[in-house]
């Protein structure tokens, strides 16, 4: 059966069970946060907290950090996770439905949206707003997308996925938004195999356990470190580092 969760993701509670599960993908968590480890500061906005799985390493390395997450089963599973943290405020909210003045005003030297850009539907839009609300002087905007719009399947229908993307496309979105791009690359090749095979030949809506078992013990040991010495010409995710350009006041 075919569902489209794009303009309900944040009323059930599937994504939730599915980040649950994403979970247990330790080093592959391990491996998108280092991605983004150099550019990470002291004061961060995480556009789309989950359950908490990055906000807790965030909160223990900045002094400040601001989670915005609307879907209510992933809030009441983050308030337990990080809700307790004095260097951590929620906004359970969408980020349209946030004081844009408020967030400006918290001078945040990171923008983090880690899987999340895809879930909104004017994404332009959404990257104007980053770029708006980074400081203006040495903020970054770091962004981690799924890539490829061939490998288009049930799964991404049911997390709510609007799109995949293109090294293009989302360079274009980000010239269009007023960010100045540092790092634009692929990850995750190997993923990127497994997630068509699932998209064409299984016809699979949920990621499962046994199959997060199998890439962190057969395919992460090995193919996340390659990447380090072998750029990957494409693969299952974009990762993006930019700056706003423009010049503080």
């Amino acid at each position: 059966m075919h569902i489209d969760r794009r303009y309900i993701q944040t009323q059930v509670r599937f994504a939730t069970d599915d980040l649950e599960t994403m979970r247990e993908a330790r080093r592959y968590q391990a491996h998108v946060f280092s991605l983004f480890r150099p550019y990470i500061g002291t004061r961060v906005l995480e556009v789309g907290s989950g359950i908490g799985t990055t906000t807790r390493t965030l909160v223990d390395l900045a002094e400040r950090v601001v989670g915005i997450e609307p879907n209510r089963a992933s809030v009441a599973r983050l308030r337990h996770a990080v809700g307790h943290h004095p260097a951590f405020l929620l906004h359970d909210c969408h980020l349209e439905e946030c004081d844009r003045r408020e967030l400006i005003a918290e001078r945040f030297d990171t923008v983090l949206c880690v899987n999340v850009l895809e879930h909104i539907e004017d994404d332009t839009e959404a990257l104007r707003v980053f770029a708006e609300i980074a400081a203006p002087a040495h903020g970054h905007v770091l962004i981690f997308v799924p890539a490829v719009q061939a490998a288009y399947g049930r799964l991404d229908a049911a997390l709510g996925h609007h799109r995949r993307y293109s090294r293009r496309a989302l360079a274009r979105k980000f010239d269009a938004a007023g960010l100045g791009l540092q790092v634009l690359k692929y990850t995750n090749p190997v993923g990127l195999l497994a997630w068509m095979f699932k998209a064409y030949v299984m016809r699979s809506a949920a990621h499962s356990s046994r199959e997060i078992a199998l890439f962190e013990t057969l395919v992460a040991p090995w193919a996340l470190p390659l990447e380090r010495l072998v750029p990957a010409p494409v693969g299952l995710s974009l990762v993006a580092v930019a700056r706003p350009r423009r010049h503080p006041a």
